[in-house]
């Protein structure tokens, strides 16, 4: 099987100009999108690091980088303690940051290497980012396929089956894990309640 990926365009998300929406899909020969991932990119810099950032995303609207960027970010960079395991530098420039909001591969499509290869192209399309994040759970429980906003990506949600297809965390935590990235430690006793959610984060060369 051979497979081709496609870089749709990027969009602004919200009021910002730092913080850009992706869609990312890998077609077959039949020019089918078989696997798909949803990813933001922001911008982090000196006059507007990660707490200022993600004061400015919380007042627009809920946002799913409220736990990367409050626990694993300093300034523009991503925490000392994650220099080494990313193998990235600490660097005083701007610096841009990918979080993935959703990857998944249909069904009959898993375990032949499709999400690894989708992954590795994202790794290779943005080789000069800091860090990618994930915030891991089962798809059934965050996506809804009558919510999306085009067609395509209805009918491609409809067709993952969700319900009766879903991955166990267990599943989802050995793909990262053997993807490159590195389960972060969240002590839950400081939370209201626990997440329900694992935070993984890779950088281009870990993944790579």
């Amino acid at each position: 099987m051979n497979v081709t990926i496609e870089f749709n365009k990027p969009e602004i998300k919200s009021a910002f100009d730092w913080q850009l929406v992706q869609e990312v899909n890998v077609k077959n020969d039949d020019n089918h999108v078989i696997a798909k991932a949803e990813i933001e990119i922001i911008t982090l810099n000196k006059h507007r690091g990660a707490e200022e950032s993600y004061e400015l995303l919380s007042q627009q609207d809920a946002t799913d980088w409220e736990v990367p960027l409050n626990l694993f970010f300093k300034k523009q960079n991503v925490a000392a303690d994650l220099v080494e395991k990313l193998q990235v530098k600490v660097d005083a420039k701007a610096k841009d940051h990918i979080l993935i909001e959703a990857i998944s591969v249909l069904p009959a499509f898993r375990k032949q290497g499709v999400a690894k290869f989708l992954l590795n192209e994202i790794a290779q399309h943005y080789s000069k980012v800091q860090s990618i994040s994930a915030l891991s759970m089962p798809m059934n429980l965050f996506v809804d396929a009558q919510d999306c906003e085009t067609e395509e990506n209805k009918a491609y949600y409809q067709a993952m089956n969700l319900t009766e297809n879903a991955l166990a965390t267990e599943q989802l935590t050995a793909f990262f894990e053997q993807s490159g990235f590195k389960r972060l430690a969240i002590d839950d006793s400081a939370l209201e309640e626990p997440l329900p959610f694992n935070v993984f984060m890779a950088s281009p060369k870990t993944i790579l």
